[in-house]
């Protein structure tokens, strides 16, 4: 099956937005969910600390619909996001952070994720990281063999431990606002997979411009995150190829 002939030539986002999947209850975990269910492929969501938003709606749906795997987004933060008044308060928000959204606090809603995916026939799966969930995806590829390839997009906490244990290929895309990944990027050259590894800086955008920050009202904004959905279908195709070479 090829992937990167679907993925070719995605169209750009757009400003008014209306998701095109559903949302599932699976034990207690609320899950976003859009794409065939008879797709072996899949792709596993963090959204950024906001939680659920358009703009990260549409990104799934993208890859979901001209890529052809299933994509969800599960509600790993329950309900308990962020708000202006937290990010006002640096020690509350870092106390919140520890609170809802370290690897420990999230891993059991990951394995109910994996299971709900394994249940309908998936055998492999890819990461999209917004935000906070950029740290946690490339800690899971550490751990859970299932995903095999993470996107970082506009990454928070970088931090080059974490692309040591890294156990699949990465795509690191920053914005302006996040630290330079070079030495990140040098660690993950060194693996098996590090040609697979991919940086692309977005240095005239700010942080959140494919989430909840976004702001699809404007033209740049919107080739922007058009790009990066771009490079992520792109990378996710050969993350996919390589794992069905390796069988």
């Amino acid at each position: 099956m090829s992937y990167s002939k679907a993925c070719c030539s995605l169209p750009p986002v757009v400003s008014e937005y209306k998701y095109a999947g559903a949302m599932e209850k699976f034990d207690d975990l609320s899950i976003y969910t859009v794409g065939s269910k008879d797709a072996k492929k899949a792709v596993l969501v963090f959204y950024d600390i906001f939680g659920y938003h358009p703009n990260t709606y549409q990104f799934c749906d993208i890859l979901a619909k001209h890529c052809g795997w299933r994509v969800i987004m599960p509600d790993f933060l329950h309900g308990d996001y962020a708000t202006p008044e937290l990010l006002a308060d640096v020690p509350k928000f870092l106390e919140w952070v520890g609170r809802v959204g370290t690897l420990e606090v999230v891993t059991p809603d990951v394995e109910r994720s994996v299971k709900y995916l394994k249940e309908d026939g998936v055998d492999a799966a890819t990461l999209v990281g917004f935000c906070w969930g950029a740290k946690i995806a490339v800690q899971l590829t550490s751990t859970m063999p299932f995903f095999v390839g993470a996107s970082l997009v506009h990454p928070s906490f970088v931090d080059v431990k974490d692309a040591e244990k890294a156990g699949a290929p990465i795509l690191a895309l920053p914005s302006k606002d996040e630290p330079d990944m070079t030495e990140y990027m040098e660690v993950l050259a060194k693996k098996p997979f590090g040609k697979q590894c991919k940086h692309v800086r977005f240095d005239d955008m700010v942080h959140g411009f494919c989430a909840a920050r976004g702001d699809y009202t404007d033209k740049l904004n919107v080739q922007r995150t058009t790009e990066a959905i771009q490079l992520t279908a792109n990378f996710f195709s050969e993350c996919f190829k390589a794992k069905e070479s390796s069988l």
